[in-house]
């Protein structure tokens, strides 16, 4: 079920203390509302009543579909390291075959929803991103900052990202055929990797890298 909590925050700006609604639990069903707000990315918008200020203000929260049997926890400037204190196992046996993932940010939150929704293994999703990063700074002459799952068609038989370049602020779109990602899902499967468990995984392009690594020692 969604949890729903009341907090007082103080105001960067002015110092105003503002009620604030906070969701540390949501359940996708329950509140498919709140779904739509990670996907517009405007679940942590905050704004003060009394001055204006508006920010993102992130905050520990637990997302989980029971119907798609995952779960993903935002922790803002964190990793996987900081839910070493948190024994699912224990506390929350029936989760125990989920998959369990977790985020530092809104946009990954939102990457690992469309990911789950799609019916792709996101593991396999980072080591596409991985190749087409490269692909889109050979492209573009320009570092890649950031990249985001965005969508598949499957009948068409492609998958497309989203990337942010250094220096700018718009993304551009970078696609690849299907394929691709059925020949990562091989590798990851073959590698043994992403078992669903206890705990929490931190699952990005540093995970696809190492997936590479054990894999092409294994070859």
């Amino acid at each position: 079920m969604s949890t729903q909590i009341n907090k007082d925050v103080s105001c960067p700006h002015c110092g105003a203390a503002v009620k604030t609604q906070m969701w540390p639990g949501i359940d996708a069903q329950e509140n498919p509302e709140l779904r739509a707000h990670i996907l517009d990315e405007t679940l942590f918008d905050w704004k003060c009543p009394a001055c204006g200020y508006e920010a993102q203000f992130i905050y520990p929260c637990l997302y989980h579909d029971r119907t798609l049997e995952y779960m993903i926890y935002v922790v803002p400037n964190g990793n996987d390291c900081a839910l070493q204190s948190v024994n699912v196992g224990e506390s929350f046996p029936q989760f125990n075959n989920m998959n369990k993932r977790v985020v530092s940010s809104l946009a990954e939150l939102k990457e690992k929803i469309l990911i789950y929704e799609a019916g792709l293994n996101d593991l396999a999703v980072e080591l596409v991103k991985l190749a087409l990063s490269d692909v889109a700074e050979k492209k573009h002459g320009r570092t890649v900052d950031a990249g985001y799952f965005y969508s598949v068609d499957k009948e068409a038989g492609r998958i497309e990202f989203s990337f942010f370049l250094e220096g700018e602020t718009e993304a551009v779109r970078q696609g690849t055929r299907i394929d691709v990602y059925n020949k990562s899902l091989e590798i990851v499967e073959n590698v043994g990797a992403l078992a669903a468990g206890e705990e929490f995984r931190l699952v990005d392009m540093a995970a696809a890298q190492e997936v590479l690594r054990i894999y092409r020692e294994e070859e």
